[in-house]
């Protein structure tokens, strides 16, 4: 007969160790939210993680929400720039919610996940899929789902608009400021896309002042991170350089890792341009990580322009490091294609340059954000049909933009010898000297001596032409 006595002992027992666990459990869970409230994402991630070890020991789940705290555990990766780790926790969250059939759970893990950069089709099938899941359930989730749904093309497909003023309606519905205050981001960005550079500069800065009251950190950043990424590209160095220190500067207080890294290779660019070496190596040394791919890719470019093509060569970036995110990934087969070609290596840079034309991509004038990496490589190897492609893409450019493009603030390089040797390649001689004087131009007013020369060699071999005919 069993002992009523061990069994009543046994019970009292293991009832002790479960509260000790529960106890346990929610000590670090409120750590993990202090932590992540102070913008102290490792500290969380150490609370979270002993938190989800407690509860794998506890027979019922020590009193935790395991799928809630995957959630917060992955948000806190991807704010340590740690992606892959992020997706899979956040992927592990998904599927638990989707085993208890927790729509609004579900809606709360897929908005974090959306922020990790990869493929829109799979970004647009994992928010249609929590949206169908999530019903009426949570006014809120709901709104940020709608509206990743509605970042699709900026508004200009009929879907994502429509996806974008449902948004809107509940925002203004519930009183979400976030939500709300994407209405301003959207006006900063068409403006800078209309020329109104002044009015585009004012609304950014409202933007970034109301994410940053909101503690909405990472958009926040971004919106400095995205002014001083326009700016550069029109052609405004310094004032872009400012907004990319101002974004990189916030970033770091709050230790937004990768945030951080995307400002400060924006700022790299400029100076690489400038051919300041040495300051670029100053603010490489403080990159608060690596995941950022550009910056083996500058310390490749400064080993090249050095003369140390050995050193370059083995700098290449594997393009994994892309993360299938499709301009990542074609960024680093243009710099490597590039690379290649001006080293002598032919055919290894003829296989790069197919690698990149080969990127799967959105639209068509994709391309010319890549472009000027593979000046010589392009111009000399790359067959009439992808010449005519990149040519389209800086007219579509053009045509959907008013802002000029004067420069790649992904590659630290003038956009007008890529511009001008492609229109020679098409027999546009006149275009080529257009585009080649106006860089020219750009070129020495803002100090990108390199790409000065460039055009300056353009213009030569172009008066060389004429006077043979």
């Amino acid at each position: 007969m069993p002992c009523l006595v061990c069994g009543i002992r046994y019970h009292a027992t293991m009832s002790e160790t479960n509260d000790r666990l529960q106890a346990q459990a929610e000590q670090h869970r409120r750590a993990g939210d202090a932590a992540e409230e102070a913008t102290n994402w490792q500290e969380a991630v150490q609370a979270y993680e002993a938190c989800l070890s407690l509860i794998a020991q506890a027979p019922d789940g020590a009193g935790q929400d395991e799928a809630a705290l995957l959630t917060a555990l992955g948000r806190c990766y991807w704010n340590l720039s740690e992606a892959r780790t992020a997706w899979r926790t956040l992927r592990r969250a998904i599927s638990l919610c989707k085993e208890r059939a927790d729509g609004v759970a579900q809606a709360r893990a897929t908005v974090e996940i959306l922020h990790i950069w990869g493929p829109p089709n799979r970004h647009r099938m994992m928010a249609e899929e929590a949206l169908q899941a999530l019903g009426d359930a949570d006014p809120y989730l709901r709104a940020r789902l709608l509206l990743e749904l509605g970042w699709d093309d900026e508004g200009s497909d009929e879907g994502a608009t429509a996806h974008y003023n449902q948004a809107i309606a509940l925002a203004e519905r519930h009183g979400f400021e976030d939500i709300l205050a994407s209405r301003v981001q959207r006006q900063a960005w068409r403006a800078m896309s209309e020329g109104r550079i002044e009015d585009s500069v004012a609304l950014i800065n409202d933007a970034h002042e109301t994410y940053a009251r909101l503690r909405v950190h990472h958009v926040a950043a971004g919106m400095l991170r995205g002014g001083g990424f326009n700016l550069i590209e029109a052609g405004h160095l310094d004032e872009g350089f400012e907004f990319a220190q101002r974004s990189f500067e916030y970033a770091v207080r709050v230790n937004l890792r990768f945030q951080s890294q995307l400002a400060l290779m924006d700022m790299i660019g400029v100076t690489f341009a400038r051919g300041e070496f040495e300051r670029c190596e100053e603010w490489l040394a403080q990159s608060p990580g690596d995941s950022d791919f550009r910056a083996d890719l500058f310390r490749m470019w400064m080993a090249e322009a050095r003369g140390d093509i050995d050193a370059a060569l083995r700098l290449i970036v594997d393009p994994e490091r892309g993360g299938k995110a499709p301009t990542a990934v074609g960024q680093i087969h243009a710099a490597s294609a590039g690379l290649l070609y001006r080293a002598g290596k032919t055919d290894a840079a003829k296989q790069a340059l197919q690698a990149w034309a080969a990127v799967p991509r959105s639209g068509a004038d994709a391309f010319w954000m890549e472009a000027s990496a593979l000046l010589e490589c392009l111009l000399a190897i790359g067959e009439d049909e992808l010449i005519q492609t990149v040519y389209n893409s800086f007219e579509a450019r053009d045509e959907r933009v008013s802002t000029p493009a004067r420069f790649s603030t992904l590659q630290g390089r003038a956009l007008a010898p890529i511009r001008a040797g492609l229109c020679l390649r098409l027999g546009l001689a006149d275009e080529a000297e257009r585009h080649y004087r106006e860089g020219l131009s750009w070129c020495e007013q803002e100090r990108c001596h390199r790409d000065a020369e460039l055009c300056r060699t353009g213009l030569a071999d172009l008066s060389a032409r004429h006077l043979a005919l």
